[in-house]
This record gives structure tokens, C-alpha cells and sequence, in this order.
């Protein structure tokens, strides 16, 4: 676990209940929301037992652990979302169909001062250009919640499609690195990027991505 370290201008308002995360982001055609215990069956079915998802994700095993997204969950669900993960299930008309999460700064060491994104979509939702959505509304959250002026991110080299959702979204390659796939057995070069906040192209791409109020 790396030693996760916050920008002083984080804004303590995006905490949630207890320090657990309880925001809410209405895109155009998307709801962003925290974890549920009743995620698993979907998360399992849409990423966990399929290879063709869990290939592009450095700390995804395969084959998959029984009870993987159970525990997942369980531990997004007790996260302080700005010293840890912000988890977000992203839903289509109340129906789970990816997530993306919004790291705390400390998760990529050549970008040590920045949040990190990672994101995964199902098969049967890809091609819609819902990542590109999810991410942007992510990105906005992470901006205002830990006040910071860049998001770092990475993807597998050859992932062309996430690196497309990357660049359009405003990220610019800053350099390589190496990471071990525990789904594909061995390590995998992977494209460090960074997204200053003046050129965050998210306005555009979000279709107007607002804050719901947190039921309490």
C-alpha cells in the first residue's frame, strides 16, 4: 500500500458521511454514485469473469478469487475518499455498468503530487462513449475535492481505446513505466500521463455533469 499524501487545498466538503464518500454526479446520461453491497453480482459479471475486462487492469487476478467483489466493495465503502479511493458505480438508467475511481495522490510515483483516475466499462456498454462521460464527471469531482491543479493517469500501451478516452479528455503522455498484471502473468508497459487543469477538456465531454445532494 503506498504512503497516500493530500494537497493542503483539499475541500472538506466532498467528504462523506463519517468519511465515507456520499456524493452524487448526474451527467447527461449517467449516474455516478458510491458503492452498494448489492454491486457484486454486477461487478463480478461485467468485470471480474471476464477475461477480456480484467486484461487492461494491473490488480485484477485471473482467474478470479470467489467473493473478489464482495470484498472490494466492502473495504470502497469504509475508504475516506480523499486519503484513499473515491469509488463512483457507474449507472445507466439505475443499472450498473462500470466504475471509475479517483485516487488519492501518492498512487503513481512519477506523478506523486496529483490524484490518479482509473476507470473499466462493461462489454455489452463499450463503444457508446460512456468512459469518456464517467471519466470527465470523475475528473471534475477530483479537481474540486482535492483542490489540486493536475490528475495523473496510466494505461496499457496498447490499450488504444482508454488512451483515446485519455487524450480527448485533455491528458498528455509524460512518460512509460512497467507494472505486473496479475491477470496476464507478467509485467506490461504502461503510458504515464498528466492532465493540467487548464487544459481539462471535461466541460465539453461531462454534457454538463452536476452534483446531486446526498441523501443523508
Amino acid at each position: 500500500m503506498p504512503d497516500l499524501r493530500l494537497n493542503e487545498g483539499r475541500q472538506s466538503d466532498h467528504r462523506g458521511i463519517g468519511d465515507r464518500l456520499s456524493d452524487r454526479i448526474a451527467t447527461r446520461r449517467l449516474v455516478l454514485r458510491p458503492l452498494e453491497t448489492g454491486d457484486a453480482e454486477a461487478i463480478d459479471r461485467l468485470c471480474s469473469r471476464d477475461h477480456d475486462v480484467v486484461r487492461w487492469l494491473t490488480g485484477m487476478p485471473w482467474p478470479p478469487k470467489d467473493g473478489a467483489a464482495a470484498e472490494f466493495i466492502a473495504a470502497a465503502i469504509d475508504t475516506d475518499p480523499l486519503s484513499g479511493e473515491a469509488a463512483f458505480a457507474i449507472t445507466l438508467g439505475g443499472v450498473l455498468i462500470g466504475l471509475v475511481a479517483i485516487k488519492a495522490p501518492g498512487d503513481l510515483a512519477e506523478h506523486p503530487d496529483c490524484p490518479s483516475i482509473g476507470y473499466w466499462i462493461g462489454r455489452p456498454f463499450q463503444g457508446f462513449g460512456y468512459a469518456s462521460e464517467a471519466a470527465a464527471a470523475a475528473l471534475g469531482w477530483g479537481f474540486a475535492a482535492h483542490g489540486c491543479q493536475a490528475m495523473a493517469a496510466r494505461a496499457f500501451a496498447d490499450n488504444a481505446a482508454s488512451l483515446k478516452v485519455l487524450s480527448r479528455l485533455g491528458f498528455r503522455e509524460t512518460g512509460r513505466t512497467m507494472r505486473t498484471s496479475l491477470a496476464l502473468g507478467h509485467e506490461v508497459e504502461n503510458v504515464v500521463l498528466r492532465l493540467e487543469r487548464g487544459n481539462w477538456s471535461g466541460a465539453e465531454v461531462g454534457a454538463g455533469a452536476r452534483m446531486e445532494a446526498a441523501a443523508v
